[in-house]
């Protein structure tokens, strides 16, 4: 098995960017799901309820994140300055506000008041001890640092797909080659390299898959074929959450060594 595509999401429910390579530190993929979309009670704004902030591109020049949207000047997003609490699902916690200017530029093109935070080292936001450590750590993802997906699953689903979509639909880190489809529903541990990920809970799936990552506009047949391919109890599922141990780069095309 081998590394086929990676993917960094910089800021959550944005366009995902395809990368060669990602850095890991304890938290994850570095910039990884590092800022995030709020509104001004502080609860995250995302796709599954403004599907066009999948139209938001986002680059990282240093350690500036840069904006650019269809009929919006490019944005270069200053470092925060000022604390504010700020709430993923059942989590609240502190990070930094990026400041009206970035705040303007969001609220214009999305047409709701919204601002832009970023993890600090106050962030402290732990993944649910069930599943990690208590030291362990996650930014602004739902709830894991890394999502394993295997390209198989994806042929496979697309064969049941009138029109082909690709991997960005489910928005993953790591896509592996070299599996039968939905290999990775039994995985329970992987190593690359340096770095050994613990597949820890199936992924389960919202809207945002049918969400086309082009347009914005959700096309559908996608949830009626998770519903009948990949339906489990009350949800669907599609790739697996995983928690990792070690620091270190991983690489299209590094072998990917099933430990369990």
């Amino acid at each position: 098995m081998k590394i086929h595509q990676l993917f960094l999401h910089p800021v959550k429910s944005f366009a995902a960017q395809s990368v060669n390579s990602l850095i890991y530190d304890s938290m994850g993929p570095i910039y990884d799901r590092n800022w995030m979309v709020v509104n001004p009670e502080g609860k995250a704004l995302t796709q599954r309820v403004i599907p066009k902030m999948c139209l938001i591109k986002c680059t990282i020049e240093g350690n500036r994140l840069i904006l650019n949207a269809k009929s919006m000047p490019e944005i270069s997003v200053k470092e925060p300055t000022n604390l504010k609490e700020v709430t993923v699902w059942s989590d609240t916690v502190k990070a930094g506000d990026c400041g009206d200017e970035v705040a303007s530029w969001l609220s214009q093109y999305l047409g709701k008041a919204a601002r832009l935070v970023r993890v600090t080292e106050q962030t402290n936001r732990q993944i649910d001890q069930n599943f990690a450590a208590p030291n362990e750590l996650v930014g602004f993802a739902d709830g894991f640092p890394t999502l394993i997906v295997s390209q198989a699953s994806l042929d496979e689903f697309n064969s049941q797909m009138e029109t082909k979509i690709d991997m960005r639909r489910f928005r993953p880190n790591i896509v592996i080659a070299g599996t039968e489809p939905f290999a990775e529903d039994s995985w329970s541990t992987l190593r690359v390299g340096e770095i050994e990920f613990s597949l820890v809970k199936p992924c389960s799936r919202c809207i945002m898959p049918s969400i086309n990552p082009d347009n914005g506009e959700k096309e559908m047949q996608v949830n009626q074929v998770l519903l009948t391919t990949r339906r489990r109890d009350r949800e669907t599922y599609f790739g697996q959450n995983a928690t990792h141990k070690g620091e270190g780069t991983i690489s299209i095309g590094d072998s990917v060594e099933l430990i369990s």
